[in-house]
């Protein structure tokens, strides 16, 4: 036995290509500099005029790379069109007309500008320098890092009150403000290097399920250090909608080990979940959004005043249902504040109903069109569940926040960064049916014979 073993292990290997016959468009690419430049540029508190147009330091690498990167993607550079891209493109383009309808030529084209480029730039920019595995973590890699770098100054806030990045920055450069806030707690709520605390969590929250599945092997230093980490920069912050994206993900988390062999179990999970909206929906006399919220505060103030932000905010979107309200205020009673705590709200409010649908379908086409990929390798499968999950959170999260400026193109960035796993599929079939062409002279194997690239290739039942 122990000789027949080893015997089909041998064989295995022989059925395997070497390195040198990897066809080029599957071979390891050499990663882009620009991916730490853009990310550390997020984190920059400080920004500066060009003209009349407030500029920041990822504002300059996206637009410095985003006529390249259209034009690579229009050639078909960087693989077939999606329909993720499609409805990305359309987001971005509706936002915009929009912004130039209701605000003329100067302002609108100014504004509008600025959200294409922060909307599908964002997009563009993971699609293009984002291309295989290896890239995908140590984009993760990067964000993580640079995470862990801010949770000492974050903590630093938390307990003297100061919030040392924005005052060092302001030293030299124009930086964002300074905002005042109720303690936590007894805690100042850290506002890191972003315009509110909430940005902070959020950004921080977003690398949570990244950091546990998409760092590596489980082996590697730190490995199991880092989602602590994540969670104690995300927790910093003391905001809701970051504390709720990472209770999010634990959940999926922790479903997805213990139901690591349930076939459907994915299915199995939405079924749940819709199964308890319809239940809150018939047995109670408030709506599952009224319910959620109820819960999910801090205080009964904040969770009563983001009800009345959810029914005028509503009504104010079916006023103008088209086109929106643009960067125009919206109707509400003159005592209440002209902020909303809901990104797809907000997207309403602006952008009327079809720009909301356009971003929320952008969301839900990465999602499903990523998660229904076969045949990925067992890197991408870690690399695709850290992605999946990620996004998850934070779309419950911004029910409850709105995110802007650094954070919002993060987040339009990492569902650009996945889109290489539709190719990853194929990369591996080809590399897989040469090996096989090989080993068997040029023919075709039989049916059933898979052989597998150096790990295993899971079902996507079970993934």
């Amino acid at each position: 036995m122990k000789y027949a073993a080893s015997n089909a292990h041998h064989q295995m290997g022989r059925m395997l290509p070497s390195a040198g016959s990897v066809p080029q468009a599957v071979r390891r690419r050499k990663s882009s500099v620009l991916i730490p430049i853009f990310i550390v540029s997020l984190a920059m508190p400080f920004f500066f005029y060009i003209g009349p147009t407030r500029m920041s330091p990822y504002r300059l690498v996206l637009v410095a790379t985003f006529v390249p990167g259209l034009i690579a993607w229009l050639s078909g550079s960087l693989g077939k069109a999606r329909l993720a891209d499609i409805l990305m493109l359309l987001t971005a383009a509706w936002g915009g007309m929009v912004l130039v309808v209701m605000h003329g030529a100067d302002k609108g084209l100014q504004s509008g500008g600025i959200f294409i480029i922060e909307t599908f730039g964002a997009f563009l920019f993971g699609r293009q320098y984002i291309r295989d595995a290896v890239a995908f973590q140590r984009m993760v890699k990067i964000l993580v890092i640079v995470v862990i770098v801010l949770l000492p100054f974050a903590i630093y806030e938390n307990i003297m009150g100061s919030p040392i990045l924005i005052e060092l920055f302001g030293k030299i450069f124009s930086v964002y403000d300074i905002v005042q806030d109720e303690p936590r707690l007894g805690l100042r709520r850290a506002q890191g290097p972003f315009e509110h605390f909430i940005l902070f969590g959020v950004v921080c929250s977003s690398v949570f399920a990244l950091s546990y599945y998409a760092l590596g092997p489980a082996r590697r230093p730190g490995r199991k250090l880092a989602p602590g980490l994540v969670a104690m920069a995300v927790f910093s912050s003391l905001s809701t909608g970051a504390l709720l994206s990472v209770v999010v993900q634990t959940i999926l988390i922790v479903w997805d080990k213990m139901t690591a062999r349930v076939i459907r179990r994915w299915t199995i999970l939405a079924g749940i979940m819709i199964t308890g909206f319809l239940v809150v929906e018939f047995a109670s006399n408030r709506t599952p959004f009224e319910v959620f919220i109820s819960y999910l505060t801090f205080n009964a103030d904040t969770s009563y005043m983001r009800v009345l932000i959810w029914h005028f905010g509503t009504e104010a979107v079916m006023m103008h249902p088209i086109l929106g309200h643009g960067l125009n205020d919206w109707e509400r009673p003159e005592w209440m504040a002209g902020s909303i705590d809901n990104f797809w709200l907000v997207n309403a409010v602006r952008f009327g109903i079809p720009g909301c649908a356009l971003m929320i379908g952008s969301f839900l086409s990465v999602c499903f069109g990523i998660g229904r990929l076969k045949n990925l390798s067992a890197q991408a499968v870690q690399c695709r569940k850290g992605l999946l999950i990620s996004i998850c959170g934070l779309m419950v999260s911004l029910c409850t926040v709105h995110v802007w400026d650094a954070p919002y193109v993060l987040i339009l960035f990492l569902l650009g960064s996945g889109m290489w796993m539709y190719d990853s599929g194929k990369e591996v079939a080809t590399m897989a049916s040469e090996g096989s062409a090989r080993r068997f002279g040029g023919n075709r194997p039989r049916v059933g014979a898979a052989p597998v690239y150096g790990r295993e290739i899971r079902s996507p039942r079970t993934s």
